[in-house]
């Protein structure tokens, strides 16, 4: 196999596990925003001004307003860098798919290895 075919292989094989790194963490921030919507729901429903919160090993004492500010604040930042990462799924899925076409190509028709 020539030598610049087996770099593009080794690259396109670098980029596969850059995409599944990619996937994993936007699998991780869609679990965390659901959890923050969950918290949400939750504290919404109390009447209490003073809520608890989790700190570590300890429960600390904190103002229910506080509270839902903060898990706004929190869902807002994990929506717009759940935006950012599948933008940039986006991309890499594109040029893997560029990348296993033309090895396919190079190798003559045969797929490209993953």
């Amino acid at each position: 196999m020539p030598e610049n075919i087996q770099q593009e292989l080794m690259q396109f094989q670098q980029l596969q596990s850059q995409y599944q790194i990619i996937v994993s963490q936007l699998q991780s921030l869609k679990l965390e925003i659901n959890e923050t919507e969950a918290a949400l729901a939750e504290l919404s429903k109390t009447e209490n001004p003073v809520v608890y919160k989790s700190i570590g090993s300890i429960l600390v004492k904190s103002e229910k307003a506080d509270m839902l500010d903060d898990l706004n604040k929190k869902k807002e930042s994990i929506s717009i860098r759940i935006t950012t990462i599948e933008k940039q799924e986006d991309r890499v899925k594109k040029k893997l798919e560029e990348m296993q076409k033309n090895l396919q190509k190079a190798l003559g028709g045969q797929p490209a290895s993953s």
